[in-house]
């Protein structure tokens, strides 16, 4: 059955009518950011789904991932890394300082920095939790053919070099 549209609810000509869900809200689906947004909330429910038994968020486990090959990051240049605001950051890692996966010390070059390492339950907790965070990955992705996904990657990463500050965290 053919879905009728009005110029406000129109689907892009690469979507097939049949891939929108029926109902009221279909001009939604010719919005990338409100599609951005909700492939984010699918992201954290497959991580959290194959990830949240250790109770670590995504971001989190971004943070313990870069820290992992680059010990010894300022907060600030850890979370600017990440793409998340300072405060956030700061709230992150006072978490994983909590939780005894990385250690906060002052910067001997800086007083005011601090400098994050991460400590052998942190390198544990990552090796651990690697597997299932890849088939989370693999799991978003898996609609989609090798070639697809490749593409895929590459347009977003396209989008977000050109629109990286504009973001109220742009990453460094």
């Amino acid at each position: 059955m053919e879905q009728k549209t009005t110029q406000n609810d129109a689907v892009p000509s690469t979507v097939e009518p049949a891939q929108v869900p029926a109902g009221k809200y279909n001009q939604l689906w010719s919005r990338p950011g409100y599609l951005i947004r909700r492939l984010h909330q699918i992201h954290v429910g497959l991580f959290a789904e194959a990830c949240g038994s250790e109770g670590m968020t995504a971001v989190q486990f971004a943070i313990l991932s870069v820290v992992l090959k680059n010990d010894g990051l300022d907060q600030l240049t850890l979370s600017k890394a990440v793409g998340i605001d300072r405060t956030s950051g700061a709230d992150v890692i006072k978490r994983l300082v909590r939780q005894k996966l990385v250690t906060r010390e002052p910067s001997k070059d800086d007083g005011r920095a601090k400098i994050v390492r991460i400590t052998q339950a942190g390198r544990k907790m990552i090796g651990e939790m690697q597997p299932a965070m890849e088939a989370a990955q693999d799991k978003l992705m898996e609609p989609l053919t090798p070639q697809e996904q490749a593409h895929f990657m590459q347009l977003l990463s396209r989008l977000i070099d050109a629109n990286n500050e504009s973001s109220r965290a742009p990453m460094a």
